[in-house]
């Protein structure tokens, strides 16, 4: 007997996941959907490995995420590797590494799960579901535009309706603080209070650097800049500044090839959305849904990270926490599909050689089959049968003969089993 004790132990690690049978069958049918909308413009799944050598793959990571990432030796030749705490810098490594030679561009989706070491007290999953793409060796705006829209369609494809998409321009802050002169770590405390979009904290730190007043205003303006095309237009004002100006330029061409795309209902512009700061070179977004405290999804531009690999290659792309979007599809799809076979087979005389030879026929039809061998009432096959939320019922009794019903309607017919299986 199990002692008490070791029955209230977690049976697994915090933060992992456990997927019970109807939550599995959402999981796939939403990674179905995204994948099919990537596969729908022309872009290719991939399957990257579970863990890399951390020598290799830290070239396109920041140091946050390797101290995140869960080390271990292999026990073949002693170097250090690192299961995988996120799939893009993995995609750039075989863009440069294996596919450096294919004409570009490349387009490749995938869908992963990635592992990030999270405090227990921070209730932070620890093992996260991607399903996101990357476009690569494409640099103008009609490439950030791309994949917008496939976030979008994807989004609508699993059925949600109601969600935004934020877009920043990390260039255009970048171009704002770039005169200032403040010292590195004022600049990184100025990044987070934006991103906090915190006013009076951002105030606090430009006015440690001597910032003149106008200064002042002006960085922090950039906590207003958020609504739809007048924000280019206001941001304009704020600013002479050449770098400022193109990447508003650029921001402002995106917006229009997405409007014209029919997405206007689903954008927004949020100039203080610059996570990813360090690592993104331009256009960067994220997702939102109604009710959804968090993101599904995040994405930009990365022009820097292949490089780091091998030849330099412009490349933009966006993931989608898979977990968070099967959250907000259980939160806004009403009728939620159940766990179900199309048929149920009764064998009444345990005749495992009939009941084989029936399933594998009704399979070998394109349907899904339990069987079951049991001698039990028609009420109770039926019974059965709704249980499982199957269709349609056999019930096998004697002979090459059998019992068809459709459970929805009621309608019953008796025959020869070949007969009853070629009228499917």
């Amino acid at each position: 007997m199990t002692p008490l004790k070791d029955m209230n132990r977690p049976m697994l690690p915090k933060g992992m996941a456990t997927f019970l049978p109807e939550a599995a069958v959402h999981k796939r049918q939403i990674e179905e959907a995204v994948l099919s909308v990537f596969l729908s413009w022309g872009y290719q799944e991939v399957i990257p490995p579970i863990f890399e050598y951390l020598d290799v793959i830290a070239r396109g990571m920041g140091e946050d995420l390797i101290e995140k990432g869960y080390k271990f030796v292999d026990r073949g030749n002693g170097r250090l590797m690192l299961l995988r705490p996120d799939i893009t810098p993995q995609i750039a490594r075989m863009a440069a590494m294996l596919m450096a030679d294919a004409p570009k561009p490349l387009r490749l989706c995938y869908r992963a799960n990635v592992f990030r070491h999270e405090e227990e007290h921070a209730g932070r999953a620890r093992e996260l579901f991607q399903i996101g793409g990357e476009l690569i060796g494409l640099e103008g705006p009609e490439a950030d535009a791309e994949v917008i829209s496939i976030a979008i369609q994807a989004l609508q494809k699993v059925g949600l309706t109601d969600f935004k998409v934020a877009i920043g321009q990390v260039e255009f802050v970048r171009g704002l603080m770039n005169g200032m002169g403040l010292p590195a770590d004022l600049q990184k405390q100025v990044r987070e209070a934006v991103v906090r979009k915190d006013r009076s904290r951002l105030t606090q730190v430009l006015t440690q650097g001597n910032l003149p007043e106008s200064k002042v205003r002006q960085v922090t303006a950039i906590l207003s800049l958020f609504g739809r095309e007048e924000v280019i237009e206001q941001a304009w004002e704020l600013t002479t500044s050449p770098v400022c100006r193109s990447a508003l330029t650029r921001l402002r061409e995106i917006f229009r090839i997405l409007i014209s795309a029919g997405w206007k209902d689903h954008l927004l512009l949020d100039l203080a959305e610059i996570r990813g700061f360090d690592y993104y070179t331009g256009l960067v977004f994220e997702v939102f849904a109604k009710d959804l405290g968090v993101p599904l999804g995040r994405g930009g531009r990365y022009d820097s990270l292949i490089g780091k690999f091998g030849a330099p290659c412009p490349s933009t792309g966006f993931a989608f926490d898979a977990e968070q979007l099967q959250w907000a599809w259980q939160k806004s799809v009403k009728a939620v599909p159940r766990v179900a076979v199309d048929v149920l087979i009764v064998e009444m005389h345990r005749d495992t050689t009939r009941l084989f030879a029936l399933a594998r026929m009704v399979r070998e039809k394109g349907y899904r089959v339990l069987q079951h061998m049991e001698k039990m009432s028609i009420n109770e096959a039926v019974s059965r049968a709704k249980a499982a939320g199957a269709k349609q019922l056999f019930v096998l009794s004697d002979g090459e003969k059998a019992l068809w019903m459709d459970c929805r309607t009621g309608k019953q017919q008796r025959g020869r089993i070949s007969v009853l299986v070629s009228r499917l």
